[in-house]
């Protein structure tokens, strides 16, 4: 079948780590004219945390109509491939091959966009496998394409009054700025006329008037411009950070807080462009054809010069845009990059200097910085040729009008008011066109950030039921064939968990690293959802239940403990009013009252950002703290109690027990667990034995194995 394509493919930049083969996949579809787009693939090929295999691209594509074929072939076997194709790349990431060209190679990355790169380079990084993509007769191209801006704007809802006030405002600018030039033409041809008593009677009064009202109109358009802001901020900003805070945390785990934050960032930039040019560039396209109606009405000869030096701005305009794009793109990513550098050096500061890398992390940060500079240095100076070719053609133009206009003036089909006033228009006419498609340029610059930014607000929420129940549970907890597994194209990292926890029981999931404690704690908190089976509180199912109310219920102290930069009081409370005598309380329930007690500031201590003015005792016991602070009917403890000396644990362990508080521990010191009514024991996924700790040291399994190792290990 004859082949419908683009004249090479189309960058698509992947949203997180592990998105490299659907972009790619992405790419080749849309390079055969099908805007499948990244969203709506997701929706066929979820990606976990460890990405795709190409397999599953290979049964994606070939779902959609097109043949695949992969191969293991060297770099020289690719001449004789179709292309463009997915390749392996460095081992750990797909790319598209686009084009061989002797010495050269040209690929198109998903995280860096399109690179030219030199052969010795390619096979240094190509490897080995590769995947020819072509259409069959049963392809049918998807033509439905997704606008950005109008998704992301939908729901903004700002009072037509205010546009229609801004709209007035910056139309009377215009018209202001029109009519200089039309008075400076009626001052020129009747000079001859007039004495000094009327020159400086009129038109100095004329002057001061113009420059009142276009003061005036100024200060009310900008007023207007910040209310617009304003709006627009409270309902981008605002509605983007809400649903950041409503999507699952499978949504967090799969991105770098660096590049989060990066996207909240761009919300700015888009709100700048809306509030101040979108208007502009309307209102300045009217007067662009008033200009143009005027000069017609004047010299037929001088506005077409003047319309095709315009159509000379707009085509060169439009022929830079893709370069542009590119190099704006490949900006941002590299932006993105150096700034997931700079987070992950603040927090690991720690980690950082006991280990003494301080020359490591700042090789590693300088080659990250080099990267991000040279992508500056290449989108400035494709953007300075750009502007110098407009700025030429922008003064040029005008002056050859000029020149025209005085031939036309000698030949008497003009006036020389009117060849003054179509000169000064024409340069209106085309520092006014160059904006609006500095403005349409801009926005399509600003799509890279707003794709970003639709990554967020594109995303599917956590699930509510539409009815949910406001559970006051009483720690029962019932699992029944529970698997999960973090895709549905990946295999199950848990299979048929079967657990009955009574109310007051005492319950340790024990077993060797990645067995999967942790992955059954967050089932159990409903931050992922199982794949099969049932979780029950007190007989409910969990798919019925307000996961937020049932959250504040659950008292949870992971292995990772996260305080805010705020007080001691502020982070046990959590934004809480609550009464200084019961923070104080469970502080001293989790024996840190007394530590907090010598410090200058006492519970008023700022603690800095992620805790590191704290030892990690310290905030484990702040944050046992605050999870104790709503009385929970259920504890998550991962290894909640290991900086707590034997007393201290004995005494978190007596009001636990006293309380009728139902506790899971992650246990990793088995020497905690010894007094467990149940223990769960874990192995790749599946619950191998359960039972008392006599009765699983008795029955001589893996229990009893990773307990006298252990045991073996502490008295060495």
């Amino acid at each position: 079948m004859k082949e419908a394509h683009m004249k090479r493919v189309p960058y698509i930049q992947q949203m997180r780590q592990t998105e490299c083969g659907l972009c790619c996949v992405a790419m080749i579809m849309q390079y055969y004219k099908s805007y499948d787009g990244i969203r709506r693939i997701r929706e066929s090929l979820e990606v976990g945390r460890d990405g795709l295999k190409i397999s599953l691209l290979s049964k994606y594509m070939k779902s959609r109509g097109m043949e695949t074929k992969v191969y293991r072939a060297n770099a020289k076997a690719l001449e004789q491939l179709t292309l463009p194709a997915i390749i392996f790349w460095h081992n750990e990431h797909f790319v598209v091959l686009e084009k061989l060209e002797g010495k050269s190679v040209t690929i198109v990355d998903p995280a860096f966009g399109r690179r030219k790169i030199k052969y010795s380079e390619f096979c240094e990084n190509y490897s080995d496998i590769i995947m020819v993509v072509r259409p069959t007769e049963k392809f049918k191209p998807y033509n439905v394409k997704t606008n950005l801006w109008i998704n992301a704007f939908r729901n903004i809802k700002i009072k037509k009054s205010l546009y229609l006030k801004l709209g007035i405002a910056s139309a009377a600018m215009y018209f202001i700025q029109m009519i200089i030039p039309v008075l400076v033409q009626h001052l020129t041809d009747n000079i001859n006329g007039m004495t000094v008593g009327m020159f400086s009677g009129n038109y100095y009064y004329y002057a001061i008037g113009i420059a009142v009202l276009l003061a005036g109109f100024s200060f009310f358009r900008g007023m207007k411009i910040i209310e617009l802001q304003l709006n627009i901020d409270r309902y981008l900003t605002k509605g983007t950070f809400k649903k950041m805070l409503n999507l699952p945390y499978k949504f967090f785990e799969s991105r770098s807080n660096g590049d989060l934050l990066f996207r909240l960032n761009c919300l700015s930039v888009i709100r700048d462009l809306v509030s101040e040019q979108i208007i502009q560039g309307v209102l300045q396209v009217g007067m662009m054809l008033c200009i143009m109606g005027y000069m017609l009405s004047k010299s037929i000869i001088l506005t077409g010069v003047a319309v095709l030096f315009l159509l000379l701005n707009i085509y060169f305009i439009i022929k830079m845009k893709p370069t542009l794009m590119e190099a704006n793109q490949n900006e941002i990513v590299e932006d993105t990059r150096l700034q997931g550098v700079q987070v992950e050096a603040v927090y690991s500061a720690f980690g950082i200097k006991i280990a003494g890398m301080e020359n490591e992390v700042l090789e590693s940060w300088t080659k990250r910085y080099k990267k991000s500079l040279a992508a500056y240095k290449k989108k400035n100076m494709i953007k300075n040729i750009n502007d110098t070719v407009l700025s030429v053609l922008q003064m040029a133009a005008p002056l050859i009008i000029l020149s025209i206009g005085i031939f036309q003036y000698m030949d008497g089909f003009v006036t020389i008011g009117e060849v003054i006033a179509i000169y000064t228009l024409a340069g209106n006419l085309f520092s006014t066109g160059i904006s609006v498609f500095n403005i349409y340029n801009s926005f399509v610059l600003a799509s890279s950030y707003l794709e970003r930014i639709t990554d967020i607000t594109d995303a599917k929420e956590e699930q509510v039921p539409d009815e949910p129940i406001q559970l006051q549970i009483s720690g029962n907890v019932q699992l029944k064939d529970v698997s999960f597994s973090y895709t549905s194209n990946s295999e199950n990292v848990l299979n048929n968990i079967n657990l009955d926890i009574k109310k007051g029981q005492k319950v340790a999931i024990v077993g060797a690293s990645g067995s999967g404690k942790s992955t059954l704690a967050k089932i159990i908190l409903g931050l992922y959802e199982p794949k099969n089976g049932e979780i029950y509180f007190d007989g409910v199912n969990m798919k019925k239940l307000d996961r937020g109310v049932l959250r504040r219920q659950i008292g949870v102290v992971p292995q990772d403990m996260s305080l805010f930069n705020k007080t001691i009081y502020d982070n046990i409370c959590v934004n809480k009013k609550v009464d200084n005598e019961l923070v104080r309380r469970v502080a001293q329930i989790a024996q840190i009252d007394e530590e907090i007690q010598q410090m200058p500031m006492k519970y008023q201590t700022l603690v800095s950002d992620m805790g590191m003015n704290l030892s990690g005792g310290q905030r484990q016991r702040i944050v046992l703290a605050r999870a104790l602070l709503n009385r929970p009917e259920l504890m998550i403890l991962d290894e909640a109690t290991s900086a707590l000396d034997y007393v201290n644990e004995k005494k978190v362990t007596s009001y636990f027990q006293q309380a009728g508080c139902t506790r899971i521990i992650i246990a990793h010191r088995l020497s905690t667990i010894i007094d467990s009514d149940i223990i769960i024991v874990l192995e790749r996924g599946r619950v191998v034995e359960s039972g008392t700790h006599e009765q699983l040291i008795k029955k001589g399994g893996l229990y009893a194995n990773l307990y006298i190792s252990r045991e073996q290990a502490v008295a060495v």
